[in-house]
């Protein structure tokens, strides 16, 4: 019986606490009144064009700007989420191309939303890839994942493309390193947009 009451207090306490979380990122983010690629193509980039409405007088839409910004951002870090969570399913079951696939779209997604949030646009082409080592210059290890993330997309290419047993011997990370790289650069990503935008 005392265990039952406890359980309840508990669990009205984490529903609290996830009521309040809702409520102080909702504060914070907004989804934009269209869709996502809509917003991006209409706003070119969300910095600029949220400047400019400032400057001509509109600061609360400007400021709605920002929020459907942070939630497209948002969205991105909850993709690079997922993907990190088939990476530990495949390493689990032994299956290395999908972890290193996955390592790396976990580390190019967190990147994309990293830079979408701080530079105001990203490409949504092939040719984003190579960019996605291009983070803020006040990104914590900033110089290691400019070196770890282009590695991570090299073995992203082999374990998609190439005959494994001929490319093996190219690789330079085992599926381990992959997965934890793309974990830590996940993590390393969510404590950056956590300290610098509260979200």
């Amino acid at each position: 019986m005392a265990l039952q009451f406890v359980e309840r207090l508990r669990k009205r306490a984490i529903g609290r606490i996830v009521a309040a979380l809702r409520f102080r990122i909702g504060k914070l983010v907004e989804a934009p009144p269209t869709d996502e690629l809509e917003f991006i193509r209409l706003t070119a980039n969300h910095g600029q064009y949220s400047e400019k409405l400032r400057k001509l007088g509109h600061p609360a839409a400007a400021e709605k700007i920002k929020k459907n910004a942070l939630y497209i951002g948002l969205q991105w870090m909850k993709l690079a989420q997922e993907h990190l969570d088939d990476a530990s399913s495949s390493l689990a079951s032994g299956r290395k191309r999908s972890t290193f696939s996955r390592s790396y779209y976990t580390a190019y997604s967190a990147s994309k939303a990293v830079r979408y949030i701080v530079f105001g646009n990203v490409s949504l082409k092939g040719d984003d890839h190579h960019s996605a080592s291009e983070l803020p210059d006040d990104f914590p290890s900033g110089d290691r994942w400019a070196q770890m993330i282009p590695k991570l997309y090299e073995h992203r290419l082999f374990s998609d493309y190439d005959n494994w047993d001929s490319t093996a011997s190219l690789h330079s990370l085992t599926p381990n390193d992959a997965y934890d790289l793309a974990d830590q650069f996940l993590a390393d990503a969510k404590s950056y947009l956590h300290a610098k935008f509260g979200i």
